[in-house]
């Protein structure tokens, strides 16, 4: 775990994001507001996309956010494609505008969403990920089903929802 911790701070802080575990000195302007984890220590925040050819397609969320939304691909990185990577004792949480990536079904295929983080803030289990990271890219596995957060065998597509599986996809990232 703390490889990879550090390897996922060491991109992220590569990429010019702010950390804030411990104020780790920022390589970025100071942000008004720092970023906040719910039950764990920040990593920092990052943008995240899959790019097979020329086209990036962002892993977001709906620009009116709420609990149960589901995460899809955007056309472009904004504030609904900015991911606050917090660390656990044990996983990671995948934090956008104050809700965590979550999959609830054992099934592959089933959509992934952003819901209230429970459990204290730390998160259930279905809100918890582990991460492994090599240079740029990031396969992201969920603690609860086992599954890998993934692009449909359709896409990916702009707009289509991501869903988990089997076979992971490698995201890119800072």
């Amino acid at each position: 775990m703390r490889r990879l911790t550090a390897m996922l701070a060491a991109g992220l802080l590569a990429a010019g994001t702010v950390l804030t575990a411990g104020g780790a000195a920022s390589a970025a302007p100071a942000a008004a507001r720092q970023p906040t984890c719910p039950g764990g220590t920040a990593l920092g925040v990052a943008q995240i996309w899959v790019q097979p050819g020329s086209v990036q397609y962002f892993l977001g969320t709906p620009n009116n956010l709420s609990s149960g939304a589901a995460a899809f691909l955007k056309p472009s990185a904004n504030g609904t494609t900015e991911w606050l990577i917090c660390q656990l004792p044990s996983a990671f949480l995948v934090v956008n505008r104050g809700l965590v990536l979550t999959s609830r079904s054992t099934s592959p295929g089933a959509n992934v969403t952003v819901e209230t983080p429970g459990n204290g803030g730390t998160g259930f289990a279905s809100q918890q990920w582990q991460l492994i990271a090599a240079v740029g890219v990031l396969v992201a596995t969920n603690v609860k089903t086992g599954l890998s957060l993934r692009v449909r065998n359709s896409g990916p597509v702009m707009g289509q929802t991501v869903t988990t599986g089997s076979t992971p996809t490698e995201w890119r990232f800072p």
